[in-house]
């Protein structure tokens, strides 16, 4: 029986890095499998010189970026999944990060006994095993909240190697 896990920014995490020209607590763009062929192989952003020095393992904003070695543990479980290479420079110290734009596949995923709101957002998420099949690591398409979501396999992984800046929220699965 498989679990799975919605994956977000931990943003109680202390001196976190901040970029110059975008807060990784705000707004985000999800870009997809299928935008891939549109994105820049490597995409140069910077740090802001102002903020602290903890580089989170998962940022969310704007867009989701993993480090290398959750791309790798992600990466191992996800067949055929995209990373666009994304370089985080910090031009003060001479020194760079590199981080992985996470291209996900959106899957309908949401099983017909989720609870919703009046306003359409889901107010008990339940995933459908059915649709999901061997899925590891994915978009919700037929979900309001655009996390990635990933199973109990890839959540085990991470946490084996002391992932720093990430939780992990269970999702109900039917």
């Amino acid at each position: 029986m498989n679990r799975y896990f919605f994956m977000e920014q931990d943003n109680t995490l202390m001196d976190v890095i901040g970029l110059r020209d975008f807060d990784i607590y705000g707004s985000r763009h999800i870009f997809t499998w299928e935008d891939a062929e549109k994105m820049n192989d490597i995409t140069p952003l910077y740090l802001d010189e102002a903020k602290g020095e903890c580089a989170p393992d998962f940022i969310k904003s704007p867009v989701y970026m993993v480090s290398e070695m959750a791309k790798k543990v992600i990466d191992m479980y996800e067949d055929d999944l995209i990373f666009k290479k994304i370089v985080l420079i910090h031009k003060e110290e001479s020194k760079q990060l590199v981080y992985f734009h996470l291209l996900l596949k959106e899957i309908e995923a949401v099983d017909k006994d989720t609870e919703y709101y009046p306003n359409g957002m889901e107010k008990r998420l339940i995933l459908n095993r059915e649709k999901i099949g061997e899925h590891r690591a994915f978009l919700p398409a037929d979900s309001r909240v655009k996390l990635p979501v990933v199973s109990l396999e890839v959540v085990e992984s991470l946490l084996r190697r002391h992932v720093m800046g990430v939780t992990f929220k269970e999702i109900e699965v039917k």
